[in-house]
């Protein structure tokens, strides 16, 4: 039903000023799209806030890239969910992938992966499919990258042709990526807005939109606690290992290559290990490796026990519009933290005060020595960590503020298309625009 107009001859993309001689096709397609959109009215709901105001309440379909097992859904939607819900706001969440998706990436052999994913993903796209015909009338869609990867923008360009506001939402530079470099400046050219997870991203969005807001990712600071205070006379005597923790996907494994030297070092001079928090552990020669399989109930666990909280990185064009999730995790937990200064890393830590910033082995090497000898710099910066994650990247501070903005792009921004094309220098953090 939803491809209809397909059948007919309309373009979803092209221009609803249709010339004279066009008039009785114009007619047609304006009512099919009433049709198409109107089958699932929205009652006028009203929600009451604490100060007796009253706003008029509104539902949100969110596709996202997965279910909550997958960390960039988690950390971009799902635990937003009851902040949004306090505003007034029905969010429903359609993931693309689930459990199974993660569980074929896992798969040793790449030739069961394909015979595998292939089947899985062609159902879990049927699925979005039928999700996407009995859609009916939303406030506002928000899509998590993109709705079909890899597959042209058609569905996304009938949706914006039957007049849904559509919001994308980027948290890396998918762009980058084979066969993106085209798609995603087409998806942000139609979209009534972007949400992006941090300055480098939205340097390139707004070359497509015109309403761009950067929304970080942010962690639960409820959730994300510092465990029991360590023993800093124990620390002084040596008596307790040093716990350097890392924790992420297992496609990022490759950064710890930056770190592996000073850890080298390091473990000549103190009783040093590195955790690996991930799904699958990493090929390190030379050093004291604890592995532990990442399960969601033990996560902070796993953050709080440790001593040091690592994230390096390469300095390439990727890695910059990385949103630093681990960083956050560490501070959040009251871990001292070392980064190399890449992307948003350099407007997270300040150099010295929360936390350390390393480029070379030498640097690596200097500022983990100097958290490993002195337990009393260790808990400064773990204190100073934990306030800037609560006054600038907490679940409490943004919760609320996503609500604005869903608002916002679901009442305030107009619904046409508003393309910006500009030249734009992309700096590694200081850039801001779009709704705030």
């Amino acid at each position: 039903m939803i491809f209809f107009p397909l059948f007919l001859g309309f373009s979803p993309t092209s221009s609803v000023h249709y010339p004279v001689r066009n008039i009785e096709k114009s007619i047609l397609a304006g009512e099919l799209r009433y049709y198409l959109t109107s089958r699932f009215r929205l009652r006028n709901r009203w929600i009451f806030r604490g100060n007796g105001a009253k706003r008029r309440a509104m539902t949100v379909t969110y596709f996202s890239k997965s279910s909550s097992i997958g960390p960039s859904s988690r950390y971009r939607v799902y635990q937003f969910l009851p902040h949004l819900h306090n505003a007034g706001i029905e969010c429903h969440v359609d993931p693309l992938f689930g459990p199974t998706y993660f569980s074929i990436l896992r798969m040793r052999s790449s030739m069961l992966q394909t015979v595998l994913k292939i089947p899985y993903v062609a159902a879990r796209f049927l699925k979005r499919l039928g999700t996407l015909l009995t859609l009916g009338q939303r406030n506002l869609i928000v899509i998590e990258g993109q709705l079909f990867p890899y597959a042209p923008p058609l569905i996304e360009a009938l949706l914006r042709w039957l007049r849904y506001r559509l919001v994308f939402e980027m948290d890396d530079a998918i762009y980058l990526t084979r066969g993106h470099e085209r798609k995603m400046p087409a998806l942000f050219r139609m979209a009534t807005g972007v949400i992006v997870g941090n300055d480098r991203l939205a340097a390139y969005a707004t070359q497509y939109s015109s309403h761009v807001t950067v929304v970080p990712t942010v962690v639960d600071t409820e959730r994300f606690a510092p465990g029991p205070l360590r023993s800093i006379a124990g620390c002084d005597r040596g008596d307790e290992p040093i716990t350097i923790v890392w924790i992420g996907l297992a496609y990022n494994l490759k950064y710890l290559d930056v770190l592996a030297p000073a850890l080298r070092r390091l473990q000549e001079r103190y009783r040093v290990k590195l955790r690996v928090v991930c799904s699958q552990p990493p090929m390190l020669n030379g050093l004291n490796i604890e592995f532990r399989a990442w399960e969601w109930r033990r996560e902070v666990e796993d953050l709080q026990d440790a001593t040091i909280g690592v994230m390096p990185l390469e300095d390439t064009e990727w890695a910059r519009g990385k949103c630093a999730l681990k960083l956050l995790q560490y501070l959040a937990v009251g871990l001292p933290a070392v980064a190399s200064p890449v992307g948003v890393n350099r407007e997270i830590l300040m150099n010295g005060e929360n936390g350390f910033l390393a480029s070379t082995e030498e640097e690596w090497y200097l500022r983990l020595e100097s958290l490993c000898r002195d337990p009393q710099l260790r808990a400064r910066m773990g204190q100073a960590g934990r306030r800037t994650v609560e006054t600038r990247f907490s679940l409490a501070v943004w919760g609320p503020r996503l609500a604005d903005v869903y608002r916002v792009f679901a009442e305030d921004v107009p619904n046409h298309q508003m393309p910006r094309s500009v030249g734009l220098s992309v700096p590694g953090h200081g850039h801001s625009t779009g709704v705030q």
